[in-house]
């Protein structure tokens, strides 16, 4: 069997046609797998600083708390530990140890005497070391929000 001019033609023309189709479905697959990829990712990048700001927030203000006390409210105390439980579910391991991190500061700074708040904020302005009791918190968070994204 011979093939002549016009069957040549035919053939060529249905092959581009499979390979464009082909690609367009291809296209379309690798599209929507990237978008929701990213949605995903989107969804949990938000899910994890929302948790992470309301940690911050809330031990910020058991720092504070323990500047003028020394007696720790249990109540108080376990809600951060809820958050710290939180963490766990969700984060990388670097972000969960600076979390505990952060428990085990603010059981220390319970234990010492009350303070004047006056004088522990000229000391933080003077840039005391170890002063900031997040700091290791939040720069984990902030690398493990980068390498999500590098993910991508």
């Amino acid at each position: 069997m011979t093939l002549d001019g016009p069957v040549i033609v035919a053939l060529a023309a249905l092959a581009g046609s499979l390979v464009g189709a082909f690609s367009s479905v291809a296209a379309t697959f690798i599209g929507q797998r990237l978008q929701a990829r990213w949605t995903q990712l989107r969804a949990e990048l938000e899910e994890r600083e929302n948790l992470y700001g309301l940690f911050v927030e809330e031990a910020v203000h058991l720092f504070a708390d323990s500047i003028q006390r020394s007696k720790i409210d249990p109540v108080k105390i376990m809600r951060l530990y809820s958050k710290v439980a939180r963490i766990r579910l969700i984060s990388t391991d670097q972000v969960l140890n600076a979390a505990e991190e952060v428990g085990k500061r603010l059981f220390h700074a319970y234990e010492r005497p009350p303070d004047d708040p006056t004088e522990v904020l000229a000391r933080y302005a003077n840039g005391e070391e170890n002063l900031d009791p997040l700091r290791e918190f939040t720069e984990a968070c902030r690398l493990e929000r980068a390498r999500a994204l590098h993910q991508v």
